[in-house]
């Protein structure tokens, strides 16, 4: 494991407009006050992403904050092969899953893999199950020096891009070492087919944990909570959001009313204030669409849909570049401006080592919370 220093500066502006009132005979002017614009955030780029010696290209962005201020950034198939001239080795490794811990100043991070950085392995990799399935990274939270993560299993199916869901492990590490303490199957996801995990809130009395539900023709935002054992320091007592209320049965869980976009894989929940957000990207690959809904709990009804963002990288035809999988970071919320990533990616896999490596990079934006909020 190797660290990194980097420093990133954010300035925020407030928009104002006045005009005379014509209303009045007085040089009274009328002001009124517009949305700031949103705005790139480059140096996350930069500190999320290395030329050498760490990540240096992936997708995911999953982010929680410890209690000592740092935050984690769980990552999906990652390359630690060095960038030159935005160019890599097309016979790089990849891996499954990295984690990328940054400091609470924002200027450190330190990559976590296994192995080698000549010869990279993931983070970490079921244990129990079939052999031939590896972790895509969901969300997590830390409470008395653990961490507490949730990570989804997948199996390869045909083909560069044939990939099948095949459960849900809660695996928990020590919050200093990063040592795996316990690693379960979270059997829930197999009985009801709702991802679980993809977010989480954690609260003194419960922890939130969203997932999404698919069908061929239509999607779902499910919400299950569960209770830290004191005894185990476990989450037991799970409970699902059947539309009224808790139940004990995953079978009576129902999709949480308001969010008329089509739920993607990944996503974000968060709580701001009494108020509880949602992030998420439009589930079609070609869509684009960043899109944001409050709640006053966490299970809905969520309103006050708002199209924050259009990505532009999939205008990249020749590329074949598109984007997916929008995600919050609250936690680095400056100057009420919210961080939101997105994942950028190419269905033609040699154009992300040969031709540009941003095209398997994240990128990062502010956004005003003025344009999320009522």
């Amino acid at each position: 494991m190797k660290i990194y220093i980097l420093t990133s500066v954010v300035n925020a502006l407030l928009m104002v407009s006045c005009s005379p009132n014509k209303k009045s005979n007085t040089t009274q002017k009328k002001c009124v006050l517009f949305p700031r614009e949103i705005s790139a955030a480059n140096d996350f780029e930069k500190l999320v992403m290395v030329d050498s010696l760490g990540v240096t290209g992936a997708d995911g962005v999953i982010s929680f904050s410890l209690d000592d201020s740092t935050s984690i950034f769980m990552m999906g198939d990652s390359f630690l092969s060095p960038v030159q001239n935005k160019k890599r080795d097309i016979n790089s490794p990849m891996v499954n899953n990295t984690f990328i811990a940054v400091n609470k100043s924002g200027e450190t991070h330190t990559a976590l893999y296994q192995g080698t950085m000549a010869n990279p392995d993931a983070f970490l990799k079921p244990i129990n199950g079939n052999p031939d399935e590896y972790y895509w990274p969901g969300h997590g939270f830390e409470s008395n020096g653990k961490l507490h993560v949730f990570m989804s299993r997948f199996l390869h199916g045909d083909g560069a891009w044939g990939f099948e869901f095949s459960g849900t492990d809660y695996i928990t590490l020590d919050a200093k070492t990063f040592r795996v303490i316990s690693q379960q199957d979270l059997p829930y996801s197999n009985l009801n087919n709702v991802h679980y995990g993809h977010s989480g809130i954690h609260t003194s009395n419960y922890t939130y944990i969203y997932g999404a539900w698919s069908s061929k023709d239509s999607t779902a935002l499910h919400v299950a909570r569960g209770k830290l054992n004191r005894n185990t320091d476990l989450l037991d007592s799970f409970e699902f959001f059947d539309g009224k209320g808790w139940t004990a049965d995953p079978i009576a869980s129902a999709p949480l009313i308001g969010v008329v976009q089509p739920v993607p894989e990944q996503f974000s929940v968060f709580k701001y204030g009494n108020l509880f957000i949602l992030i998420l990207q439009a589930r079609e690959l070609a869509n684009g669409n960043i899109y944001s809904y409050i709640s006053s709990t966490p299970t809905g009804p969520w309103r006050n849909e708002r199209l924050l963002y259009h990505t532009t990288e999939q205008d990249n035809v020749k590329d074949e570049v598109f984007t997916y999988n929008a995600m919050a970071h609250p936690q680095y919320i400056t100057d009420n401006k919210l961080l939101v990533s997105y994942c950028v990616n190419s269905f033609d896999v040699s154009k992300i080592h040969k031709v540009n490596t941003d095209y398997y990079r994240p990128k990062f934006i502010w956004v005003p919370m003025e344009r999320i909020l009522e």
